[in-house]
């Protein structure tokens, strides 16, 4: 299992550390279905499966590390 830490660039955007190697982004953007929510977008690099959508902030590490663990490509 890997140890996963958010870097802050921006108010909205993080980048995803994995044992301090660059994995991906993170994103924070308001929910338009939902006017005062706000949900998180975790998109890593090379990830053919794409962005994935978290809707409770509590869940973001939870969910940034699964999707590390079964990335594709990573050995």
């Amino acid at each position: 299992m890997c140890h996963v830490t958010f870097q802050r660039v921006a108010n909205d955007e993080a980048r995803i550390l994995a044992d301090g190697e660059y994995v991906g982004d993170l994103y924070r953007q308001r929910d338009i279905l939902s006017p005062d929510a706000v949900l998180y977008i975790v998109h890593l690099e090379d990830d053919p499966r794409g962005w994935c959508r978290v809707h409770e902030r509590r869940r973001v590490r939870e969910v940034a590390v699964e999707r590390i663990r079964t990335h594709p490509f990573r050995c």
